[in-house]
C-alpha cells in the first residue's frame, strides 16, 4: 500500500466556519499533577451533601438548664440536724434566756410577741446564713439558669398564686362545705404580725423563712437525693414533709388543728412549688421566688387589706382566710 502524502495547508487561511483541527496529545495537559484525572477518566463519585459544616447554619434550640444541686455533704447533714433539733424539738425557745428577749417575754401582750418574733428572727437569720453559705454555689447556677424564658417565669408566678387560692377555695368551700381553719402555726404568725413592723415581717417571714425551707424541702429533699431516687418520688416525699412542717404542737399531741381543711393550703402551695421546681431543672432560686411571693402577698393583705375590710371579714371570711395563709 502506497504511503499518504502529508496534508498540505491551505494557503488562503482557515475556511469561514471550519473548526481547526486540534493537534495530537503529546503528554499531560498544562497544570496536570499526579493523581488527577486523565482525559476521558470520571471523575471519582463524592458522597452525598450532608448539611453545613460544623459551626455553620442554624444553631441548637436552647432548653432549659439543670441547675446541678450537687452532692450531699457532711454540712448538709450537719444543717439538717441543727435544723430538726432546733426547731422541730423546740430548742430554740431558749434563746428567751437573753436578757433583751426576756425582758420582752416578761412584759405586756405587745412585748411577748415582739419577743416571739425576735426568737424566731434569730433563728432565721443564723440558718438563714448558714444554708446560704452552703447553697452558694448552688443558688448561683439556678439564678443563670433563671434567665431562659425568665419574662415567663415571672409572669406565672402571680397566675400560679391565684389559681391555688382559686384551687383551695374550690376543695374546702364548695367541695367539702367547711368552714375556714387555722392552724396553731398561722395563729402563732398573725399574732405576732400585731405588735412587729411590716418591713421586718418582710425580712424574716418572706424573705428568711421561705429561703430556708426551700433549702431544705426542695434542695435537699428533691435537688440532691433526686441523684439516687427518681425525682417525682422525692417530689411526692417533698409534697407530704412540708405541710406537717407547720403542724409540729399537733404531731406531738400538743394541738388538735391537724385535720383535712387546715392541711389543703399547705399541700396545694407545696406541690406548686415542687413542680415549679422540678420543671425548671431543679432550680432553687424560682423555688424561692414562688414561695417568697406567696408569703409577701399574705403579708400585704394581714397588713393592709384585712384592717380596712374589717366590717366585711364576716362575709367573706373565707377569702380573707385563704389570702393570708403563709407557709
Amino acid at each position: 500500500m502506497s504511503q499518504q502524502p502529508p496534508p498540505v495547508p491551505n494557503p488562503y487561511g482557515p475556511v469561514p466556519g471550519e473548526r481547526p483541527a486540534r493537534p495530537p496529545l503529546s503528554g499531560p495537559p498544562p497544570g496536570w499533577k499526579p493523581g488527577d484525572p486523565l482525559f476521558g477518566e470520571q471523575r471519582p463519585v463524592t458522597q452525598a451533601y450532608s448539611g453545613p459544616p460544623p459551626g455553620r447554619g442554624r444553631s441548637p434550640r436552647k432548653r432549659q438548664q439543670d441547675s446541678d444541686p450537687g452532692k450531699f455533704t457532711w454540712w448538709d447533714l450537719g444543717a439538717t440536724l441543727f435544723y430538726v433539733v432546733g426547731f422541730l424539738t423546740g430548742l430554740i425557745s431558749f434563746l428567751v434566756l437573753l436578757p433583751p428577749i426576756n425582758t420582752l417575754m416578761t412584759g405586756n401582750e405587745v412585748q411577748q410577741q415582739q419577743g416571739m418574733f425576735a426568737i424566731n428572727a434569730i433563728s432565721y437569720g443564723v440558718l438563714g446564713a448558714i444554708t446560704l453559705v452552703l447553697s452558694a454555689a448552688a443558688l448561683w447556677r439556678s439564678i443563670k439558669a433563671f434567665a431562659y424564658l425568665w419574662w415567663l417565669k415571672l409572669l406565672l408566678v402571680p397566675f400560679a398564686w391565684f389559681a391555688t387560692l382559686l384551687l383551695n377555695f374550690v376543695l374546702i368551700v364548695v367541695m367539702l362545705g367547711a368552714d375556714p381553719q387555722t392552724s396553731e402555726n398561722q395563729v402563732a404568725i398573725d399574732a405576732m404580725l400585731q405588735a412587729v413592723p411590716f418591713m421586718a415581717a418582710v425580712a424574716v417571714i418572706a424573705v428568711l423563712g421561705p429561703y430556708v425551707e426551700e433549702y431544705f424541702f426542695r434542695h435537699l429533699l428533691i435537688g440532691k437525693l433526686s441523684r439516687y431516687i427518681n425525682v417525682w418520688i422525692c417530689g411526692a416525699v417533698s409534697v407530704i414533709a412540708f405541710p406537717l412542717l407547720h403542724f409540729i404542737p399537733a404531731l406531738f399531741g400538743l394541738a388538735d388543728d391537724l385535720t383535712l381543711v387546715a392541711v389543703v393550703p399547705y399541700l396545694t402551695m407545696g406541690i406548686l412549688i415542687t413542680v415549679g421546681y422540678i420543671v425548671t431543672g431543679r432550680n432553687l432560686f424560682y423555688a424561692w421566688v414562688l414561695h417568697f411571693f406567696n408569703n409577701f402577698m399574705s403579708l400585704l393583705v394581714s397588713y393592709f387589706v384585712l384592717p380596712w375590710a374589717e366590717d366585711f371579714e364576716q362575709q367573706y371570711q373565707g377569702l380573707f382566710w385563704l389570702t393570708s395563709m403563709i407557709g
